[in-house]
């Protein structure tokens, strides 16, 4: 970005922040630690120069970051805004997984050919209640040189329900990108905590079917977002991996 437009992003997210907090740009300027008339200099454009201690105490009572105020995007500040909306506990977690990472990147030279693998805690099958799940590391280097940063990471399957499309120990190779016709998605619901494992099918609303052909098929309208927020997209397979495919 150019001096002028890190300069535009930085007051337009600096006067959106002022009404998200109900403050008058006098109330706003105090805040900052400088006077109402720089305050009104620096909305107006009137200066460039927007002293380092007002950006600072803007982070300050606000919680985001320069580059954020600037408009700076990237996959790494993705991650962060969303570990904001995160309980205390939850980014605990986070937190020991992102450790677990850094170990295992800091003893294996090779780590870049390995994915985490969730493994959930009792059996895999359609509709489970995936509440619990450890996680291991399991060396994937072809699917990583044939999907590169489509491939996200990896699921267990811990039973055999999904037979005869999926078998006990087969790990599921999971991407985040959107669904396509025929895919087979993971889908959880937020209302009763069950995972369904199920094949896309496109339309308005799209079907999600059984892998197997056992159970009722159900449907889901992307168009209604109420009915969107009781999902969480866990992810689409991109194919499975056999244990034998590791040796």
């Amino acid at each position: 970005m150019t001096r002028q437009e890190v300069t535009s992003n930085y007051i337009l997210n600096m006067e959106r922040e002022r009404v998200s907090w109900g403050y008058t740009q006098p109330q706003m300027a105090k805040r900052m630690g400088i006077s109402t008339s720089g305050y009104k200099k620096i909305v107006a454009g009137e200066t460039s120069k927007i002293d380092l201690y007002a950006a600072y105490q803007l982070y300050k009572f606000t919680g985001k970051f320069i580059f954020e105020l600037c408009g700076e995007q990237s996959t790494d500040l993705e991650l962060f805004q969303s570990l904001r909306s995160l309980t205390p506990s939850q980014k605990a977690f986070v937190g020991g997984i992102i450790q677990f990472e850094r170990d295992f990147q800091d003893k294996k030279t090779d780590a870049e050919e390995y994915i985490s693998v969730i493994v959930p805690n009792g059996s895999l099958e359609d509709g489970m209640i995936w509440d619990s799940a450890n996680v291991i590391k399991v060396n994937a280097a072809p699917y990583i040189r044939k999907f590169g940063q489509d491939l996200h990471c990896g699921v267990m399957v811990t039973s055999h329900n999904l037979q005869p499309v999926y078998h006990n120990g087969d790990i599921l190779l999971i991407s985040k990108r959107p669904p396509r016709e025929g895919d087979t998605v993971i889908f959880v619901n937020r209302e009763n905590g069950r995972a369904y494992l199920r094949k896309f099918r496109h339309g308005s609303p799209a079907r999600l079917e059984p892998i197997n052909e056992y159970g009722a098929a159900f449907e889901v309208d992307y168009g209604n977002a109420a009915e969107m927020d009781k999902w969480i997209k866990f992810g689409c397979v991109l194919t499975k991996m056999r244990q034998s495919d590791e040796k």
